[in-house]
């Protein structure tokens, strides 16, 4: 553990080396840390940051300042949270992020690995973000919402309790939704209307060409030609070269186990555009 000695209390060089050169867990003295919270090697806590209650943070995280980690859920008349908070390994949670802890004993706020949350966003109780989950400026995600892994949401943005962001999708700045969001595609406006397929995250994701045209084809049946979901299945039985793609399959079990519905809402020519061939 490093810390400061008296003589070295505010000088901005030892902060910084301490911060972001050393490997060994580092905590600011303006921080408050609580006795129940469990740090991982290497975990960096700044300035003025505050993380009580039953909290664990994998190592490599680091927090910048006044991040707020623990408080109990934002439910008016609830009794104080008991539940837990779990952050991954090799997180940057930004300046003024708050994570809130869940609001039943047995529950847990969830965080995976490498995600970055930044500037003022929040994560409200009993959320869970799968790995490498990024949260741009001023995001906020209502109760329980479940982010799958490789979401970005852009600044401004905010889902509705419950919510599920399907895997490899985008969410446009100042958007917002208060139903589920597919897989792989890229959405806008408020409330949020397909864009697209989020085929650079896809193709950075090394799916190959041919999964990327399976899921196009997907796309259009489902919200150009808003054909219900067991005549997709019929069809994709059918035609087993794009109906039988594992990412196929798996849009059709997110939709057929949404618990809020999907919308088939598309912006402007997004619709025509999910069926143009990849150049």
């Amino acid at each position: 553990m490093i810390d400061f000695k008296d003589d070295k209390k505010g000088k901005a060089s030892d902060f910084e080396e301490a911060f972001f050169s050393f490997n060994e867990t580092f905590i600011h003295p303006t921080a408050i840390v609580g006795k129940n919270v469990a740090l991982e090697e290497g975990v960096k806590i700044g300035p003025f940051c505050i993380v009580v209650g039953n909290v664990k943070i994998g190592s490599g995280t680091r927090l910048y300042s006044n991040v707020t980690v623990g408080y109990p859920a934002q439910v008016v008349g609830a009794k104080e949270s008991l539940g837990t908070i779990e952050i991954g390994k090799n997180c940057e949670l930004r300046e003024f992020v708050t994570i809130h802890a869940s609001r039943y004993p047995d529950g847990q706020t969830k965080m995976g690995d490498n995600c970055y949350v930044m500037n003022f966003s929040h994560v409200g109780h009993d959320c869970i973000l799968e790995n490498n989950v990024t949260l741009i400026n001023n995001v906020n995600l209502g109760g329980h919402t479940y982010v799958e892994k490789n979401v970005i949401i852009m600044a401004n943005s905010a889902t509705h309790q419950f919510c599920r962001i399907g895997k490899f999708s985008a969410i446009a700045p100042y958007s917002g939704t208060r139903q589920d969001l597919p897989p792989f595609s890229l959405f806008n406006e408020q409330p949020a209307k397909f864009a697209g397929l989020n085929i650079i995250g896809l193709r950075r994701a090394g799916v190959k060409r041919e999964s990327i045209n399976a899921i196009k084809h997907l796309t259009k049946l489902f919200y150009k030609d808003k054909l219900l979901m067991d005549k997709i299945k019929e069809l994709a039985a059918e035609e087993p070269t794009w109906g039988q793609d594992e990412h196929v399959q798996y849009f059709i079990e997110f939709v057929e186990n949404s618990t809020r519905g999907v919308s088939r809402r598309c912006v402007s020519d997004a619709a025509n555009d999910a069926e143009q061939d990849l150049a």
